[in-house]
């Protein structure tokens, strides 16, 4: 079982060397995030936004993060895709006010 601190750590490792070629921003991954009982959503993206809540950094579009529990596998799904799915997942760690 592929642990929150475990899944934040593999989606770090894939997307940073990646995001400053494709976006704008400084990469970071959020320390909370949701999940489901096979699935962690990553809070991830350009720190500007996540941090600072400046608007302009996130690229539209770009789906969410997800590391499967059992494998540790990294994948991505857009939201709009089911967005029934994505609220039945509950929070994980401490999500800034608001945010759950």
């Amino acid at each position: 079982m592929t642990s929150f601190e475990r899944a934040r750590s593999i989606a770090h490792k894939s997307i940073a060397p990646k995001w400053r070629r494709q976006y704008r921003g400084e990469y970071m991954v959020a320390d909370y995030g949701f999940e489901n009982a096979t699935t962690w959503l990553i809070i991830d993206g350009a720190r500007e936004s996540i941090v600072d809540e400046e608007s302009g950094f996130e690229p539209i579009g770009r789906p969410s993060t997800l590391v499967d529990k059992a494998s540790g596998r990294l994948f991505f799904r857009n939201y709009i895709e089911d967005p029934e799915w994505f609220r039945a997942m509950t929070p994980v760690g401490e999500h800034p006010e608001g945010l759950d």
